[in-house]
């Protein structure tokens, strides 16, 4: 049988390996939004703009 997944994942892996910018603490545009804007990595800021939160809704 074909590992569909295991051929996924490897294609996933080449793909990522070509890439200029792997990390997102790497990209560029990341470092302009933090700080020029969010500061330091968990900081007020940018824990209040960017975490989420889960909150149960009913149904109907």
């Amino acid at each position: 049988t074909t590992d569909l997944c295991g051929l996924r994942a490897d294609a996933l892996y080449r793909e990522d390996a070509g890439k200029p910018v792997r990390k997102s603490h790497e990209n560029p545009a990341i470092k302009l939004i933090y700080s020029e804007f969010l500061g330091e990595p968990n900081s007020h800021k940018a824990h209040e703009l960017l975490h989420t939160t889960y909150t149960k809704k009913s149904r109907y």
